[in-house]
Parts: structure tokens; sequence; C-alpha cells
């Protein structure tokens, strides 16, 4: 896979509404864009690759790329990356193998229904977990120190 240089490269949209990527050398169609390392290292390696799958290349990070791209490269991560945070647990209420969450996101107050909190919780590191419900959706506690203490205190007795 090949670095793309940040000033050869010109997003815009097509009149479809999809993106295209302007290199030197071609241009890329119905492109994507993708994190090569979405948990760990979200703000730094893009992945572009265009309708047929095919990679255009990979930018290293926004530096240096126009606020217009950037803008467009943030538009399509974050379509491509529905993440909500959670930000304060009301309540989470385990029984019979299943939880119930009552939470308040970054995107509103949501209840989630999961399997058991050790099946639905994954540790990706000491103070941040990813929380996955029934039906494959994803939330984030990027860091539960940060909480509030009651919060803390649910959160604590899983």
């Amino acid at each position: 896979m090949s670095f793309l240089s940040p000033e050869s490269v010109q997003l815009e949209l097509a009149p479809d509404g999809t993106l295209r990527a302007l290199l030197p050398d071609r241009c890329g169609m119905n492109v994507q864009i993708l994190r090569a390392f979405p948990l760990s290292r979200d703000d730094q390696y893009f992945v572009l690759r265009d309708g047929k799958n095919n990679e255009l290349g990979m930018l290293e990070s926004t530096g240096g790329l126009s606020p217009q791209n950037v803008e467009l490269l943030k538009d399509s991560l974050d379509n491509r990356y529905f993440l909500p945070q959670i930000t304060k647990i009301y309540t989470i209420f385990e029984k019979f193998g299943s939880s119930q969450w009552d939470v308040e996101t970054d995107r509103g107050r949501v209840q989630i229904a999961s399997k058991a909190l050790h099946e639905a919780m994954t540790e990706l590191s000491p103070v941040r977990f990813l929380i996955r419900d029934n039906e494959d959706n994803r939330f984030e506690i990027r860091d539960v120190t940060k909480l509030d203490e009651e919060s803390q205190k649910r959160f604590g007795g899983r």
C-alpha cells in the first residue's frame, strides 16, 4: 500500500452524492474512507478505496489536507463509524443472562438491551469500554473515570 501525499489528494462530492478522490495519476470514484486502526488510532491512517474495493492509498493523517478535504473525510468517517459516546449511566439491570442499560449518550438518552454484561462489554483499556447491544450497535465509554460519580458506581458494579 502506498502513502498518499496530503497535498496531492483532492476530495469532492460527485453529483450523485458519492465521494471522489482526484489523485495525480488517477481518479477514484465511489470512494470509501476507512480507518486502518478504528479503535486505537482513530485520527490516523486513513485508507482510501474506490467503488470496486481497489485501494487508492493511505493518508497518514489529516495534516496537510485542505479544510474542505478534512471536512469531507470527517463526514465520510462519521457516516461509516457511528459510535455514540456514553456520558452518563442512569441504570444497569441484569436478569436471566441479559442486561438493560438506561444511558445518556452524545446523541441523546437511549435504552440498550444487551447480552449478559461480561458478553456485551469489551475492555479496550483499563478505562475505555465498548458495549455491543443485541442488534450489534456499538456504544463507547471513552474514559470511565470521566463519568460522574454515580455513573461510575453503577458501572463499577458490573
